[in-house]
């Protein structure tokens, strides 16, 4: 037997799902299924074992979109890239914690699904409720001073705009969601994040292909139409998130709002209106910065369900709300 697949043997005895990748976004279960795996992801209509657990999971599905960029980086053998995350609304009632790998083998590219272990999961259950404790509000307020300082330092070292709408670019968006939640008041913890599409969105880690001209206008009205202290990056094709600090849900909402009255109305020079489906959602304190984006993801698909021109809203636990027409 080889070395890998007596690799690929040993993590099926140790209760890992293993998904072979086939092609980009394309994945075939290999081997045994752990029993977890069963439970959590409903099986797909012929009853076979259900092949895209990422359409059961918001979080697995955010964390597929990263797993691509790894694998489309050209990883060497042994490379690999992790993440914890929850799978809610499970039979139970409860979530389950997983943990999620991308690796990188000789002669191939897995993606493995693992349960926690408990005392793990439970520490990952504590550091997401962490933001309040007993440092005191000034070594507290230095620390955050400090990450924020470093995270944007980090950011703009990596070269965080996009040449074509002078955006901020995907790689830059969690650095700069980490900044501002660090940054955040403790007695006013408002952060609220928007996530706009030109067209329809559809499956996991698409993004609808634009015009370069479009996109380049479209960046130049949104650094028109934003405050100083917000921020608008460019995701990919026609995706776009704005951070806005100081912002709460409602006032999210009338910013969207706003922001669709303004490109039913606003002349691209393409002869036909631009009709774009916005989300939009608030921080809950204490939450991982992938499950912020992952809310307003929700909340933009709702608006797509909904029609163009509308907005989709989530509040900071994930309950929906009727979509609102600009």
């Amino acid at each position: 037997m080889a070395a890998s697949d007596l690799s690929l043997e040993l993590l099926m005895l140790m209760e890992v799902a293993i998904l072979r990748r086939t092609a980009p976004q394309s994945y075939e279960l290999e081997g045994l299924v752990p029993d977890f795996y069963s439970s959590a992801f409903p099986p797909d209509a012929d009853g076979a074992v259900c092949r895209a657990p990422w359409t059961h999971s918001p979080m697995l599905e955010f964390f597929l979109g990263e797993a691509e960029d790894f694998f489309e980086s050209g990883p060497r053998p042994g490379d690999r890239l992790s993440s914890g995350l929850w799978v809610e609304n499970l039979d139970s009632g409860g979530e389950l914690p997983l943990m999620a790998t991308a690796r990188a083998l000789k002669n191939s590219q897995v993606l493995l699904v693992q349960t926690m272990r408990e005392e793990y999961a439970q520490r990952v259950r504590l550091s997401r409720r962490s933001q309040a404790n007993f440092r005191s509000r000034a070594d507290l307020l230095e620390k955050r001073k400090v990450i924020t300082q470093n995270l944007l330092k980090n950011a703009k070292k990596n070269n965080p705009f996009d040449p074509l709408t002078k955006l901020y670019n995907r790689e830059a968006l969690m650095d700069l969601l980490q900044a501002q939640i660090t940054s955040l008041p403790i007695n006013a913890p408002n952060l609220a994040l928007l996530m706009v599409s030109l067209d329809r969105l559809d499956g996991p880690g698409e993004e609808p292909a634009m015009d370069d001209d479009l996109l380049r206008q479209f960046g130049h009205v949104l650094r028109r139409f934003l405050r100083k202290s917000d921020t608008a990056v460019h995701y990919g094709g026609g995706v776009f998130f704005i951070v806005a600090p100081g912002t709460s849900l409602p006032q999210a909402i009338m910013a969207a709002e706003r922001l669709a009255a303004l490109f039913k109305d606003y002349d691209f020079g393409l002869g036909r209106p631009v009709s774009p489906y916005l989300g939009c959602t608030s921080y809950r304190p204490g939450e991982d910065p992938r499950e912020f984006v992952v809310r307003a993801r929700q909340a933009l698909l709702d608006a797509v369900k909904t029609g163009p021109n509308t907005v989709g809203q989530r509040d900071p636990l994930g309950k929906p709300a009727a979509s609102l027409s600009a």
